[in-house]
Order: structure tokens, then sequence, then C-alpha cells
């Protein structure tokens, strides 16, 4: 789950956490699809209070479901441009009032957010500063420790190691080989 455009802190998880966000517009009468970070893939839509990244509040019903995205109406939006005015907008939640999670090898992506990495060995290795999908998995945007940027698809083998108590995680990046 990827949020706010504010630079991130590293000692501390976001705020506001982004459960799902606004893609293209369905029909002409304001319906929206809607892409979601959450599993099981519609709770965003049971979530009580929702609002933009800038505290907006949003009032969503959902109304069926189309090529893996849910389609909701918006209280307000009534035609198609509106509804393409979203598109991007992510949709989520105080972080205060998500349910603390039992289970420590679960988490919120938002929470990854300004997470420190380090390599096995205890070297720094960066801060993540995002967490984008672009449909094929969620990937970690890392700001490395000598000012570049690097992405890294976030699988298990990439990073076996996520200490939420500690905000740190660890990296085994892949092996680039030669063309």
């Amino acid at each position: 789950m990827s949020t706010t455009t504010n630079e991130p802190v590293a000692d501390a998880a976001p705020t506001w956490v982004a459960l799902a966000v606004f893609a293209q517009p369905h029909g002409v009468s304001g319906r929206i699809k809607v892409k979601s970070f959450t599993e099981p893939h519609d709770d965003f839509a049971k979530t009580p209070n929702l609002t933009d990244a800038k505290g907006n509040p949003l009032k969503l019903r959902l109304t069926g479901h189309t090529q893996g995205m849910a389609i909701v109406e918006i209280e307000g939006i009534t035609r198609r441009e509106q509804a393409e005015l979203l598109r991007g907008t992510k949709i989520g939640v105080a972080r205060a009032a998500l349910p603390e999670l039992k289970n420590p090898n679960l988490y919120y992506t938002d929470d990854l957010i300004g997470m420190h990495v380090i390599t096995e060995d205890g070297k720094p290795f960066g801060t993540v500063r995002s967490v984008v999908n672009y449909g094929a998995g969620d990937i970690l945007d890392i700001s490395r420790t000598d000012g570049s940027s690097e992405l890294y698809a976030f699988t298990h083998a990439s990073f076996p190691i996520i200490d939420a108590n500690t905000r740190t995680i660890t990296i085994c990046p892949p092996e680039v080989v030669g063309l």
C-alpha cells in the first residue's frame, strides 16, 4: 500500500494508509473502477471513515467487479467526467483506525515506507521511499545510501526479513548477470 507524497519519516509508520486507488471510470453515471490493496480485496469498501490522502471524506458503495477490480459509486459523483478527475487518487484511512495485526508476519505495506533497508550482513543499503504496483506485484522503491534510487520486486527471496519493531528490512538483492 503506497501512500502520501510527503517525504517518508524513517522512524515512524505513516499516519494515513492507502487501501486502494481509483482507476478508470466505468460507464457514464460516475461509477469508477478501484484497484484494491487489501486482502480480501473488497475490505477497503467496508472500512468506515475513508478519505483521500488530503483528508477529504469519501462515501463509497460497492456495485460490482470487473477485470480484477471493484466498481464503486461515490457520493456526489454522477458523471463520467467527474469520475475521470479522480483517476489515480488513493483512498485510505487514518492508521489509528486500522485493526492491530496479531500475526508478526503480517503488516500494512504503507508501514514499509521509511524503513531502513540493510544487507544480510547488517550493512546499510538504503531507505524505502514508496511501494508501487503496476499490476504484477508490489515493488519497493529504495533510496540508496549513495543517493541513487532502485526498484526491487517485493518478494520473500529479495526481502526475507521484515522487522516492524526495529523498522528494518533485510535485502538479498538479485544477482545481475551480464548480457
